[in-house]
This record gives structure tokens, sequence and C-alpha cells, in this order.
């Protein structure tokens, strides 16, 4: 969904397609994305409209797609009719990463079945945010079970955390990185509010740099899985990405050309993978960061 080249470094974009299942309709409407994300994604909405485009991309020499959507008034996307057609888009050989929302039991369940490479899940722990941003009526508790019992069904998932959901403000990024660091999950991606164009919160300001690099360093020394920055943050904010460079991570979305010269001035040595933000730090082998401290099982 993103331009991305940087011709010094020879590194060009290559296609790894967004779909939308619900097109560019959404019934919760979160003043952060306001469904202006999807008009971006290309619309399957039918389990048959999913499977043949991924027969058409797989035949250009495609390795993988993003299954999102919209979500329902309870946050979730609705990916139940399509577990079949992800069985059939994994049988011809594409990488199926998956936007689910919110996940129950049930679902955790069918996510196995359909076979998915990896489960994007927002981790939100703030009960202002859920409510005020996400206009949701749960609690942080269901966005917690909700990747336990992924984790407990072996379903590979890469929780996400939004610095400063709550329109730029702390929100409880601390208690969210502690729970995915109990739950022994496959990765973490550490993402930033962006004011969007064409939403209620498009005047609003990103949260200070300090408190996002607090949120990284944290997240480092509490987790030993792999970690990355993803796609959604300030991209004139060039901090961010020094300072996940220094804090080893092990990915970074769409790094901008100061960001490679400071890696390549490091002498360190990089790969380019053509997949998602949770690809990068799913597949990444190697980690700087400590073993994790055992903490309590989620509430």
């Amino acid at each position: 969904m993103i331009h991305y080249l940087i011709p010094v470094y020879n590194v060009e974009g290559k296609d790894f397609p967004a779909v939308s299942i619900t097109g560019s309709k959404c019934k919760l409407m979160c003043k952060h994305c306001y469904a202006r994300i999807l008009q971006r994604m290309k619309p399957t909405e039918t389990p048959s409209e999913l499977v043949e485009f991924g027969r058409k991309i797989r035949e250009r020499g495609y390795r993988g797609l993003l299954v999102s959507g919209g979500s329902d008034e309870k946050g979730r996307v609705p990916f139940e009719d399509y577990v079949d057609a992800i069985k059939e888009l994994k049988k011809i050989g594409l990488k199926v990463f998956i936007h689910t929302g919110l996940v129950d039991e049930q679902r955790a369940k069918l996510l196995k079945k359909a076979g998915v490479d990896m489960v994007l899940y927002d981790i939100v722990s703030s009960q202002e945010a859920i409510r005020k941003i996400l206009n949701l009526n749960c609690s942080p508790k269901d966005y917690w079970k909700g990747l336990k019992h992924l984790v407990e069904h072996k379903v590979p998932v890469a929780p996400h955390i939004v610095v400063g959901l709550n329109e730029g403000k702390p929100s409880e990024e601390l208690k969210s990185v502690n729970i995915v660091a109990s739950t022994g999950c496959n990765a973490l991606v550490i993402v930033v509010f962006t004011p969007y164009p064409g939403t209620p919160l498009e005047n609003a300001q990103p949260p200070p740099v300090n408190y996002i690099l607090k949120v990284m360093e944290y997240a480092r020394r509490k987790i030993s899985a792999p970690m990355s920055l993803g796609c959604m943050r300030p991209r004139q904010i060039r901090e961010i990405e020094y300072k996940a460079v220094d804090l080893g991570f092990n990915g970074i979305a769409f790094p901008s050309q100061d960001a490679l010269n400071y890696i390549t001035s490091k002498n360190i040595k990089y790969e380019i993978h053509y997949e998602c933000c949770a690809s990068i730090a799913y597949h990444s082998k190697h980690t700087k960061a400590p073993q994790a401290p055992k903490l309590s099982p989620v509430p």
C-alpha cells in the first residue's frame, strides 16, 4: 500500500498486496483510521474473489498477501466464511497474513484450521482508548484473552502495540508490553500513532519522541522474541529508526535512506524482505535482546 524507492541502495518495494474482505466498509469506524486505510486495499468481498485474486498474483510470481478488512460492531474482522478460501491460497503456495481484530477461542481454532502464516493482532491496554478511539464497549482483558487464545492454539501471531493510540497520548503501552512478554509470542511489532488525512484525528499530534523511545527501550528489555518497527509511524521522526537499530530490533518496515545510512555506518548486515513488518520480525534468526523475565500470567 506504500510506494517505496531508495535508488542509492538499489531498493524498490515489491508487491505483498493487502486485500479487504469487507471492501471499504467498516462498522466500527475507529477514529484513527475511519476506514480510510481500507480504500487503499484490493476489495475481495467474497471467498471466490479472494481465491481468484490469489491465483492471479501467484501467476505473477507474488509470494503472499495480507488479508484485512473493516470490523464489525464487536471489533472483529469477519473472516469466518473465508477459512476454505485461505486454505486454497495456501495450497497454491501463497503466504497468508491476516488482520483479525478481536479473537475468541472459536476464532482462534478457525485460524489454526485455515493454516494462516501470521496473525497481526493489536494489543490495547487503555480503557479510554478502547472506548474513545476504537468505539468499542469492551475492556483490555478482551484483547489480552484473544492473544492468549492464539498462543494456546499455536497460531503464529505478531502482536502490534500502537504507541500513543489515544490521540498521541500515553496509552498504557508498558502494560501491553508486559502482556506480550507473558505469553511467549512469535514476535512483536511496534507502531506509532500517526495522524491520517480524512480521519477525525487528522489534526492530532504524534506522541512525544521521548515517550516512543521509552516504550521501545522497555519492550526490548522485556521481550526476547524478534521485534520490528512497523510501517505505521511518523516518517519524519528519524530518531525512532535510529533507536530501533541501536536496540537491536530485527527489522524496520520501509526504512528511510537515513536509516540505511546509519545501519551501514555501523557495518550491520541486513536483508530485504518483500513482505509485511510482521514477517520481518518473525523470520529473523538472531536477536541481541536478553532473555525475557518470567512474568505473571495474562489476567
